[in-house]
């Protein structure tokens, strides 16, 4: 049962994820701006549980939420969609687009290949593995590299890798889209 959540979590995290890239590239400014506003709200009021909105997501929070985050449901897709609009903020529409990317491929494949192949842990953060951590780099690098020079989708990919893997109380979902957008922005 626990794997199918785990499943489930990850397919979801990676195509809801992917969602934000039309809107991000072909809408005007202030519409995206009004986009992750709407999102925004309507994610704090699932993860405060503030009726009726946060009913009108029950569905989703039972097929997708981790039975440790039920006292805030929604919250790792809280912090993402923040991170996510922070990049668009800072570093605008095409950084954007590369943050989203890691965030949905690189941290999806991590998870989805760490929770059922991970058997050696990272010695600096032993809930992490070297093979959740291995298909980051290769997930993000495979779909970076379409889009840039290959230098910068390595760049990139390795320090999302590097920022998943690190022992750190801020959740990874808020941190990831703002490095590589901005690792992206600044090479």
């Amino acid at each position: 049962m626990r794997n199918n959540l785990e499943l489930r979590r990850k397919l979801f995290h990676i195509f809801s994820l992917l969602l934000w890239i039309p809107p991000v590239l072909y809408l005007s400014k202030p519409l995206v701006v009004l986009v992750f506003f709407v999102v925004i709200s309507l994610n704090l009021a699932v993860v405060l549980k503030i009726e009726p909105i946060s009913g009108a997501f029950k569905v989703f929070i039972d097929l997708f939420e981790r039975e440790r985050n039920l006292s805030k449901p929604g919250i790792q897709a809280l912090f993402a969609n923040v991170g996510i609009f922070l990049s668009f903020i800072l570093f605008g529409k095409e950084a954007t687009v590369v943050g989203v990317l890691v965030l949905a491929v690189g941290d999806g494949f991590s998870g989805l290949v760490g929770y059922h192949l991970g058997r050696r842990r990272l010695f600096y953060n032993p809930s992490k593995s070297v093979e959740g951590s291995f298909a980051f780099l290769i997930g993000s690098l495979l779909t970076l590299y379409p889009l840039t020079d290959f230098q910068t989708a390595l760049k990139v990919s390795v320090l999302g890798t590097i920022v998943e893997s690190l022992p750190v109380k801020v959740d990874d979902n808020l941190i990831i889209p703002l490095v590589s957008a901005g690792v992206f922005y600044f090479v």
